[in-house]
């Protein structure tokens, strides 16, 4: 039936780019080839261009993943708050989904941050082009959170936008499963990154609504 070989063909196409991502992250882009993909994938090189015509098409399509996943995650979680949450509710959503995230496709993510600098020009300025629109996501949620006076007025948002992306991203290098849960490392965070933003009025209204629990 056409359904259940479009299925098989997506489960295979999902297979390739975890492949392509554990190999892209172990050896960068120029030590990546496809029939290392194609091995590691447990499938013939030539099964690999059903897919991907190219290791470019490959390494876009990886990428592209990456960033998807992230922003999907991080745009759920704070569709699913409330409507009368705060902006300092969403940028805690924001903080913790994209962290978990990260962590869950480490491969991709570290993929990311090892090939980027390699990769032929316009497959750069594609990956850019998307992750500067995911950006858009936060640099929004930050500005409308300063505008309401829930944090400093004196940041520079785009400074602090880069700020929490890298040290979230970073994770993916070292974050070890079983020494501390995701939850405890991002409440971590979040002291540090929300409780540097928030204005005093707000940051007493938080404290004072804690105490009272």
């Amino acid at each position: 039936m056409p359904e259940e070989k479009q299925t098989k063909a997506d489960v295979s196409r999902e297979k390739v780019m975890a492949a392509g991502a554990r190999i892209f992250r172990e050896r960068g882009y120029a030590g990546t080839t496809m029939r290392l993909v194609a091995d590691e994938a447990g499938l013939k090189a030539g099964s690999l261009y059903y897919h991907f015509h190219s290791k470019d098409e490959l390494v876009a399509a990886v990428l592209e993943t990456g960033v998807r996943s992230v922003w999907t995650r991080v745009s759920h979680a704070i569709a699913a708050l409330p409507p009368s949450s705060s902006y300092v509710d969403r940028l805690q959503a924001a903080v913790h989904s994209h962290f978990s995230a990260v962590v869950d496709y480490e491969d991709y993510s570290l993929a990311s941050r090892r090939v980027f600098g390699q990769v032929p020009a316009d497959v750069r300025r594609r990956y850019a082009k998307q992750r500067n629109e995911y950006g858009q996501l936060w640099f929004e949620l930050l500005n409308a959170a300063r505008e309401a006076g829930e944090i400093r007025a004196d940041i520079d948002i785009k400074l602090t936008y880069w700020f929490i992306i890298g040290a979230l991203n970073s994770s993916a290098e070292w974050y070890h499963p079983g020494e501390n849960s995701l939850d405890d490392i991002a409440d971590q965070f979040l002291k540090l990154i929300i409780g540097g933003l928030e204005s005093a009025p707000i940051k007493a209204r938080m404290v004072a609504k804690r105490q009272a629990k």
